[in-house]
């Protein structure tokens, strides 16, 4: 292998690693604490994405064109469907501030 070979599949290797990083990265981990705790953390008005992201970890965002976003949290329910997962939605202003938050209960699961 020349030397120009060799740096080009270093390179690649590099840029793969990277991207692979990225991905695990973006990916929700999902809060770690429950529904009722996750929301006695936040403060409707003063916590930032900040504050949110370092207390609740990674979560599904939803940008918007006006500058809003939602972020959704999710807990798996008795029957792990998304159906039964219980959900913390947290709308953010363009400012960076929690406006509103809401709790989903999941839904018991259906019977057979």
């Amino acid at each position: 292998m020349t030397k120009a070979a060799a740096r080009l599949a270093l390179c690649i290797a590099a840029v793969v690693a990277c991207l692979c990083a990225a991905c695990a990265s973006t990916q929700p981990a999902g809060p770690s604490l429950a529904p009722q705790a996750a929301t006695e953390r936040i403060a409707i008005g003063k916590s930032t994405k900040a504050d949110v992201l370092a207390a609740l970890g990674h979560a599904i965002v939803i940008p918007f064109d006006s500058g809003y976003e939602v972020w959704v949290y999710r807990w798996p329910g008795a029957d792990r469907t998304p159906r039964a997962a219980t959900e913390l939605v947290l709308l953010f202003e363009p400012s960076g501030l929690v406006k509103k938050q809401r709790v989903r209960p999941g839904y018991p699961p259906r019977d057979q």
